[in-house]
């Protein structure tokens, strides 16, 4: 399931209403948005309080989109 905008528990308020609950969330990108160019942010792997480094086409992109 792909959102482009989200509210508190959405996703379970949806598969709620269609008879499924949800009973596990993981979330697996974060998307940063910029007109009509979105960039997907990794984070799949890695455990809560964990990070990890942008690499350079990251860096270059929210670079040249004023975010960095």
């Amino acid at each position: 399931m792909t959102l482009t905008e989200g509210r508190n528990r959405q996703v379970r308020r949806m598969t709620a209403a269609v008879g499924y609950p949800t009973l596990r969330l993981i979330r697996i990108a974060i998307g940063v948005q910029k007109k009509e160019k979105t960039l997907n942010l990794i984070i799949e792997g890695l455990n809560p309080g964990q990070w990890r480094k942008l690499d350079r086409y990251e860096l270059i992109i929210l670079r040249d989109w004023g975010i960095l």
